[in-house]
């Protein structure tokens, strides 16, 4: 299924009052667990790992990677955000944003490099415009011996595209840092 068909679907399905705010607890709840275990992953922590970096007792840290007991308060949140060294975004928006953001889902949306992993990655070139950059696509294919961890099904079984920015003074000879989720 495309993106533009996920997203039309979605926003067809949003039309129900009780499904449109089902569907943001789902969002909610499914999707910060999924993110936490696979921020988790990502950073080849154990649970009783996050649990020493937050102070609190691995029980929980289970208790918030399980779809059906979590309950999250921005504390809580916010101390993830901190414990994976991420940036934390809650904000209100309009229906259409969400299923946009939904459709649009990567890899590195779900489990976004932590700021260290972030820096090595990127070039200390910086940008005043858009114009200042030559954009190159990067495609992998996963497969058994190639797999993109932590991604849902329907991302593992279909190419996967990352855009990787590239200043436009970078010489022909230097190799550009970059990483694929």
């Amino acid at each position: 299924m495309t993106t533009a068909n996920k997203r039309e679907q979605i926003r067809q399905s949003l039309s129900d009052y009780e499904y449109r705010h089902q569907f943001v607890e789902e969002e909610i709840n499914v999707g910060i667990a999924f993110q936490i275990r696979s921020l988790r992953n990502r950073q080849n922590l154990k649970q009783s790992e996050l649990a020493n970096k937050m102070g609190v007792k691995q029980p929980l840290i289970s208790s918030w990677e399980n779809l059906n007991q979590s309950t999250y308060t921005i504390a809580t949140l916010k101390g993830l955000a901190k414990a994976f060294d991420v940036g934390l975004l809650v904000r209100f928006v309009p229906f259409s944003k969400l299923a946009d953001l939904t459709a649009e889902l990567t890899p590195d949306d779900i489990a976004p490099p932590s700021f260290s992993e972030e820096q090595r990655c990127t070039s200390p070139f910086v940008p005043t415009s858009a114009s200042d950059y030559n954009y190159i696509e990067v495609k992998q294919t996963p497969n058994a011996n190639n797999p993109i961890v932590g991604a849902p099904d329907y991302l593992s079984s279909s190419m996967v595209s990352s855009y990787i920015t590239k200043p436009k003074d970078t010489k022909k000879d230097e190799k550009e840092p970059a990483y694929v989720a």
